[in-house]
């Protein structure tokens, strides 16, 4: 079985330097979408409501959000322009090198990634292979009454020295029985010093393998 990847989210809580944060400056936030625009298309740019931030994308689901207390890409890798694992990552590095340097953010202290991927379902029906290859018992959910089916499974893993944690959800796509949808999300805080944004792209770039190699495996098995 092989992933097609369908977004990548990486958030960033920059470290305040004050409290609470100053709002970002407008001009800057204009230079970061047009250092941006020159990499990667977006058609719309404003500030948020408060005007202490910014906002630009393509639609809900291709997006850049530039907040004082957070920083957040929405990267749609199955759209017009499809990206590869690689070209999102190195989309989002981009992205948050040229906000954190021009609006002056070295550090974080939170940081949130979510990768989210369709697998073909053998015989096309999703229902069926979740109930039987994960769930072991396709007959269970019936039992609680008609038209009910195995919803999917959540595995957590916890990582209390990195200030976090990992969840991976699989379930039959809702929306096309051919398809098996996969959520693997990671939460990681600051543990001991600040978190740089080279330590937030290895955790993305682990969070694609961990779909691509184990996840993958636990599907096939």
């Amino acid at each position: 079985m092989e992933p097609r990847f369908r977004s990548l989210m990486l958030a960033l809580q920059p470290q305040p330097q004050q409290m609470p944060p100053p709002p970002f400056d407008k001009d800057e936030l204009q230079r970061i979408f047009a250092d941006v625009i020159r990499h990667h298309r977006y058609q719309s740019f404003g500030f948020t409501p408060n005007e202490r931030g910014a906002m630009f994308g393509n639609d809900d689901d291709d997006n850049v959000e530039l907040r004082p207390a957070l920083l957040r890409i929405q990267a749609r890798m199955d759209g017009a322009d499809v990206l590869t694992s690689g070209a999102a990552q190195e989309k989002a590095q981009r992205i948050m090198k040229i906000a954190g340097e021009r609006l002056k953010i070295e550090n974080y202290l939170q940081c949130a990634v979510q990768i989210v991927a369709s697998v073909d379902a053998p015989e096309a029906d999703a229902r069926t292979f979740v109930g039987k290859h994960l769930l072991r018992d396709p007959e269970q959910a019936s039992g609680l009454g008609a038209d009910f089916f195995g919803g999917g499974v959540r595995f957590r893993r916890l990582r209390p020295q990195e200030g976090g944690e990992d969840n991976l959800s699989i379930e039959p796509d809702v929306n096309d029985n051919a398809l098996v949808y996969v959520d693997f999300q990671m939460g990681r805080s600051a543990v001991g010093q600040p978190i740089s944004l080279e330590q937030a792209m290895n955790w993305v770039n682990e969070a694609f393998e961990f779909v691509q190699v184990p996840t993958m495996a636990l599907l096939s098995d």
